[in-house]
C-alpha cells in the first residue's frame, strides 16, 4: 500500500482469554513526518483492507522506518507473546 514499506511484524497476545493480533507496519519517512490525521487514515485503511480480506479486525500500529529489526536470514515476522505473563 502506498506510504508503507515491506517491513512488518505480527504480534500475538492474549487479553482476558481472547487472542489479540497487532500488525506493526513501517511507513515511509515522508508519511511518518506528515500530520497525525494522515497516519490515522492510513492505519484505518490498512485495518479495513485486512478485515475485508481476512474477515477479522486487526490492530494496526504504524512505526517509523528502521524500527522493525532486520535479520541476515529469513525475517522473523510473527512474535507470539500469548504464553508470557
Amino acid at each position: 500500500m502506498e506510504g508503507t514499506l515491506p517491513h512488518y511484524q505480527i504480534i500475538l497476545t492474549r487479553e482476558h482469554g481472547l487472542d489479540q493480533i497487532e500488525v506493526q507496519v513501517e511507513v515511509t519517512a515522508q508519511v511518518f513526518s506528515d500530520r497525525v490525521g494522515a497516519l490515522e487514515a492510513l492505519a484505518e485503511k490498512l485495518a479495513d483492507t485486512l478485515e475485508r480480506v481476512l474477515g477479522i479486525r486487526i490492530k494496526i500500529t504504524l512505526v517509523e522506518p528502521q524500527t522493525i529489526q532486520r535479520s541476515e536470514g529469513k525475517a522473523k515476522r510473527v512474535i507470539d507473546k500469548r504464553g508470557q505473563t
